[in-house]
């Protein structure tokens, strides 16, 4: 009632990670009601979609922990030994799934324990490289609307972003509509989005990972539909917003790709971050080359090592360049300044170029396949099961094309210098070509992965830092690919930034790149439904 004497009602949160309220009973001829502040009834639930390696995984069998990602001192002493047998045997698709166990990021708004986080699937999901983000989004969602009951406050996430234009800021590449003060009301006042996380097996296919991802999507709205107190259901629940980072992108649009995880009634919009929407050529490199510095000492230093794990992974391979991405990006020259004496693909990199067996430009040295002896003891021809896997990988590039879920929201790297990327693949040789594109194109090698031998001459892959061959990026992702979306998802992509200042796998610990995607959440909130 207007006016009406109330006394306020402590309340904190529960460590279930939900508010309580305590209060005692009072005389009967006490009038004065009790007052505490409850959270909105509709839940949106936000469910962060990590990237290739992002995503702790255990043995199927044993559920000890195959790969986990708490502390770099940690992957150095699992990884940093091992041999190429032990990565594949270890890194098996069909052996491998979500381990659930990884380690407590800390407290936030929502999740005042570990018991709440392993809930929330914060387990599934690298520390290292997105605990501080899970805490800093759930701090940002939900932080002052819970100081709000606790101590009065009640400040909107998104007070700080009303009205203003961030388009120069953010580089935006689309017409940049300021967020108003009744869509920042209409969000803080009817929601409430707790931070969920979806790790996935990055080894099978993304097409596979989309529909399990939309499995846990159902999960989580069923949680929070039937979450019960004191016998009552005081939450409604429908859909989710997705945020992914690099290859979850790929799995989050096949969860919503209606032949894959059909879940687009689910998913009130996407924020893609980083997203290789068309793959990245640093892909063939690391398959030639290995990863350097203590990067490799975990994912494979050289070609042997990553080949064991890699032509075994659908997944990895699925970020290989698909059909879309820019054509003639592997190409073979010297230092003379002509024309590339070998360019490809024409138009189909999976035949042209994956598929090769025996050229020295090859994406895979056949006798790196299987260094387990894992199908030999089955029987199986290394190079047919490697052949079954791209096949796969084709059909999923194929099928998922340039499908985005509508509406979708995205940001990616632009920058030059250290983190430019490979966007062409460049072998180049310090002598001069001396036969032409068809005996270069024939041709097999003698020696060497990278560099590799071939007629008499030394070829090696170029630097994408050196000059006349950037790209901007991310350092992993170039433009051609992070920009896809914004040229290739039409009316589905309502926005895209263009950013600079930041790696690839740290995106997300960028303050434009975390403010830009609770600007885009704030955004899709619009289009969810009051219950």
């Amino acid at each position: 009632m207007t006016g009406e004497t109330t006394r306020p009602v402590g309340t904190t949160i529960g460590e279930d990670g939900v508010p309580v309220a305590q209060t005692i009973t009072s005389p009967t001829d006490d009038k004065v009601r009790a007052q505490c502040k409850t959270l909105p009834h509709t839940v949106v639930p936000i469910v962060f979609v990590p990237g290739i390696m992002g995503s702790n995984l255990r043995d199927k069998q044993t559920k000890k922990n195959i790969w986990g990602l708490n502390s770099v001192i940690g992957m150095l002493f699992q990884w940093g030994f091992r041999s190429s047998g032990t990565r594949q045997s270890k890194l098996d698709p069909g052996n491998a799934e979500v381990d659930p166990g990884g380690a407590f990021p800390g407290k936030s708004a929502t999740v005042p324990n570990a018991a709440v986080a392993k809930d929330r699937g914060w387990g599934t999901v690298a520390k290292m490289s997105y605990g501080d983000f899970l805490r800093w989004l759930d701090n940002s969602l939900n932080s002052d609307f819970c100081n709000s009951i606790v101590q009065g406050d009640d400040k909107s996430p998104w007070a700080d972003f009303q009205d203003k234009d961030f388009s120069k800021e953010w580089g935006a590449e689309k017409s940049f509509t300021s967020l108003t003060d009744a869509e920042s009301n209409q969000a803080w006042n009817n929601f409430y989005c707790p931070v969920h996380a979806v790790g996935y097996n990055w080894l099978q296919s993304n097409g596979q990972s989309g529909k399990d991802l939309a499995a846990k999507i159902s999960e989580i709205i069923k949680t929070w539909a039937d979450y019960e107190v004191g016998g009552q259901k005081p939450y409604k629940c429908e859909q989710v917003i997705l945020v992914s980072h690099s290859m979850g992108g790929l799995v989050s649009r096949a969860a919503t790709h209606p032949s894959y995880g059909a879940c687009a009634s689910s998913v009130t919009g996407i924020v893609h971050g980083e997203q290789p929407a068309n793959g990245a050529a640093a892909a063939y490199h690391h398959c030639r080359s290995g990863y350097g510095g203590m990067t490799g000492i975990v994912l494979g230093r050289n070609a042997e090592q990553v080949t064991a794990v890699f032509a075994s992974s659908p997944g990895a391979m699925e970020l290989l360049p698909n059909a879309n991405y820019p054509k003639s990006w592997l190409k073979a020259k010297d230092t003379s300044g002509a024309q590339p004496a070998l360019q490809l693909p024409n138009s189909d990199p999976y035949e042209e170029i994956y598929a090769k067996k025996d050229p020295w430009w090859r994406l895979v040295d056949p006798a790196f396949i299987d260094p387990a002896g894992t199908y030999k003891k089955s029987g199986t021809d290394p190079w047919v099961a490697y052949a079954t896997n791209l096949a796969e990988v084709g059909a999923f590039h194929q099928g998922l094309g340039t499908f985005y879920h509508d509406p979708t929201y995205v940001h990616y790297g632009a920058s030059t210098g250290k983190y430019s990327a490979w966007g062409d693949l460049v072998w180049q040789s310090s002598t001069s070509i001396s036969v032409g594109q068809d005996a270069l194109l024939a041709a097999m090698p003698s020696d060497g992965s990278n560099p590799v031998t071939v007629l008499g001459m030394k070829f090696e892959i170029v630097d994408p830092q050196s000059v006349g061959y950037l790209q901007p990026g991310d350092g992993t992702v170039p433009v051609c690919s992070g920009e896809a979306p914004n040229l290739q998802g039409g009316g589905s992509v309502k926005q895209s930034f263009r950013m600079q200042g930041f790696e690839h796998q740290d995106a997300y610990n960028n303050e434009l790149v975390r403010n830009a995607t609770l600007w885009g959440i704030g955004k899709l909130l619009q289009q969810a439904k009051v219950l």
